[in-house]
């Protein structure tokens, strides 16, 4: 359980007392390390595959194939990514059933941007296109119990600073009732709505230029290369059968170079614009006491595990998170992205 779990600011500060602040000399330990850097993840907004919001849009569709065509797009804002050196192989979905589809024809294009919100013309938000799929007659096998994860032919270099843009360009063969998990239980109406348009098999709404409606935008999980990585994981708790409830708990999960040294930060807000912290790689979003520290384990991956205590009066607080790790295979310190929810009853 996380000690005096915040109510207040002053409590969260309070934490500083017995625990460390996060220091930078471990930048310059001299221990060898052979690891490579392993694949990480990000979720957006989080980890969890027990959600009851959904959309038919972007990936899924309903029998009669009033969904069969769609065209999408989703704007994740920079503090969610992470550092320089981030290549993106994958992103993965949930599909709240377990069957399989058949996609004519799905294109993915990735963009970097500085918008903070989506217009409704598809083209003014991808700057900088780089098309990353370009699949025919893909059959992807979706399982409500997981992510399903659809690989890049071509992968994404992300220079550690902008957000991205993802618009997803779908033709299915609509044989089944499919919809994908939208951010979390309940809702996160902080985070920018997804911009789409539908339509019938042949009525190229796939390839549509202007998008007709706005919805909580597509739960995602990215796949990563290079560069450390944070997620937090809140499975529904209680009547409400909510996220990140009182009464309920939150994993966070850092995976990064095994053996490196780590240290995990929580904060009640993020610093905007983000600090710089030279020689410390990536932005510094969240400047708060430290959860803990210690050494990433062979699988690369450390999940600490605390308990949200059953206080009403704790709804409605907002959490950030954020990493550091000193990885001593590439003799560089480096931010992780940042992470955030918000308790509730």
């Amino acid at each position: 359980m996380l000690p005096a779990f915040p109510a207040a600011t002053n409590r969260i500060h309070a934490l500083e007392t017995t625990m460390f602040r996060p220091t930078f000399a471990f930048v310059a330990l001299t221990a060898a390390l052979s690891a490579q850097i392993p694949t990480t993840t990000t979720s957006y907004p989080q980890e969890s595959v027990q959600n009851n919001n959904g959309h038919l849009v972007p990936f899924g569709c309903i029998t009669g194939g009033s969904f069969a065509e769609g065209h999408t797009q989703v704007l994740i804002l920079p503090q969610y990514l992470p550092g320089p050196g981030a290549v993106l192989t994958a992103l993965a979905v949930h599909c709240q059933g377990t069957l399989s589809l058949t996609y004519p024809s799905l294109n993915l294009t990735l963009s970097p941007t500085t918008i903070t919100s989506l217009s409704t013309t598809f083209a003014n938000n991808l700057t900088t296109p780089v098309p990353v799929l370009n699949a025919v007659n893909l059959t992807v096998n979706y399982s409500s119990n997981s992510w399903t994860t659809i690989a890049f032919t071509t992968p994404y270099v992300h220079d550690g600073v902008s957000g991205l843009v993802i618009d997803i360009e779908k033709v299915v063969t609509a044989t089944a009732f499919a919809t994908m998990s939208t951010t979390s239980n309940p809702g996160r109406g902080d985070l920018p709505p997804m911009v789409h348009t539908f339509g019938t098999p042949g009525s190229g709404a796939n390839t549509a230029t202007v998008a007709m409606y706005s919805a909580s935008t597509l739960a995602v999980q990215l796949e990563w290369i290079g560069v450390p990585t944070i997620k937090l994981k809140s499975d529904p708790f209680g009547t409400g059968n909510n996220q990140f409830a009182v009464g309920g708990s939150i994993d966070h999960t850092l995976q990064g170079t095994p053996g490196s040294f780590f240290v995990n930060l929580i904060g009640l807000a993020l610093n905007n614009p983000p600090l710089p912290l030279p020689p410390v790689l990536g932005q510094f979003w969240v400047n708060g006491p430290t959860m803990n520290l210690g050494l990433l384990p062979p699988s690369g991956s450390s999940t600490l595990a605390f308990a949200i205590p059953a206080n009403p009066g704790l709804a409605g607080i907002y959490l950030a998170f954020q990493s550091l790790t000193a990885d001593l295979v590439s003799s560089s310190a480096q931010f992780t992205n940042a992470t955030d929810c918000f308790i509730n009853n």
